[in-house]
């Protein structure tokens, strides 16, 4: 063998031994079902924080190789019970969230992401089946997408200044849930102008892209404006329209939100007026025209249900007393009133149970 073969062959071999994990038993590295309590036990009989710490060592963690190495060595260390070895594990993975992406070495996140639990507990509901306790890999990917989504924050910060169109468009485009809510993160952060123009420009398209609803909704709890607001009630779908509708119930007036509510009941569709019922009815229970609007849409063949559900809610005297004047007769408005009376009743009964 030429001499330069021979010295490359020889380093190869060092880099190989240099990352090799220590011999183990071979049952050590298998997975092992515990009690969870006697698992949590396990983990209080050592110190697991002075491992995360050394861990955690700002110097190391860019250093590929030395942080892999002492992960090793704490993955098979003899002298501590499995769980505590894995929950060390998994508070120092949880703990690089709060690092940026270049501070950890690649090599340690395909690591962790690569990680096969094996301290195993019986399922909460099912005992017959067994998940980790301290499931390293979700937590690793939990910290990846976390740096994504601040990634993505930072690109649509960017764009919501010098190309808004650009910002919707990437936004209806996107199947990634990490960057839809980078996007609205961003959003949330921005100029009140420059949120308008986003809102004015993703209005102009959520009659036929209802995805865009997620962005209105974060917009018109920031503008507050009451076309958009409309306008979301009107096309709005999924996710993000409940959340949104709640958090106006917080920042409107109630003068507002009242009007708000009487336009979703006789504009809106059905699904999307049943969800502002739900969230604006329990503040507006002792406006007059608000309890007139829900007894009259006891009647209402697709809204009716909704209605009976809200006036059961902890009903006032005056409330009470409507369901029962509503209730005499064999309507489809009479019954959903009894039912509303019934369900009042019932959580009343229940309520003063001990």
């Amino acid at each position: 063998m030429k001499p330069r073969s021979k010295q490359r062959l020889l380093s190869c071999l060092f880099l190989v031994c240099s990352f090799a994990p220590p011999a183990v038993a071979a049952n050590q590295l298998e997975p092992q079902r515990w009690e969870r309590n006697e698992a949590m036990a396990a983990v209080r009989s050592v110190n697991t924080g002075m491992a995360v710490y050394e861990l955690g060592d700002d110097a190391a963690l860019a250093n590929g190789p030395v942080t892999i190495n002492r992960l090793i060595n704490l993955e098979t260390r003899e002298d501590w019970p499995l769980p505590a070895r894995e929950a060390a594990i998994y508070r120092f993975t949880r703990s690089l969230a709060d690092l940026p992406r270049d501070a950890v070495a690649t090599v340690v996140m395909q690591h962790l992401q690569n990680y096969q639990a094996r301290t195993l507990v019986p399922h909460e509901d099912h005992a017959d089946a067994l998940v980790p306790l301290f499931n390293i890999r979700s937590a690793a990917k939990g910290v990846e997408n976390g740096w994504q989504r601040l990634e993505f924050a930072d690109e649509a910060a960017t764009l919501i200044g010098a190309n808004p169109v650009a910002l919707v468009t990437a936004f209806t485009q996107s199947a990634n849930p990490g960057q839809r809510s980078g996007y609205l993160d961003a959003l949330r952060s921005a100029g009140m102008a420059d949120v308008m123009a986003v809102q004015d420009i993703a209005l102009g398209s959520l009659a036929d892209t209802p995805s865009l609803t997620g962005m209105i909704a974060v917009t018109a709890v920031i503008t507050a404006d009451e076309f958009a607001i409309q306008q979301l009630l009107i096309d709005g779908r999924g996710a993000g329209l409940a959340a949104a509708l709640k958090q106006l119930d917080e920042q409107l007036g109630a003068s507002e939100t009242a009007s708000l509510l009487e336009f979703a009941v006789q504009e809106a569709p059905a699904p999307n007026a049943s969800l502002a019922i739900a969230a604006w009815w329990p503040r507006l229970k002792h406006d007059p025209a608000t309890r007139d609007l829900l007894i009259d849409a006891l009647a209402d063949p697709e809204l009716g249900a909704s209605a009976a559900l809200a006036l059961a809610r902890a009903p006032d005297i005056q409330t009470i007393s409507d369901l029962q004047r509503t209730a005499n007769g064999d309507s489809t408005a009479a019954k959903r009133a009894q039912m509303a009376l019934d369900i009042g009743w019932d959580g009343l009964i229940g309520d003063s149970r001990p």
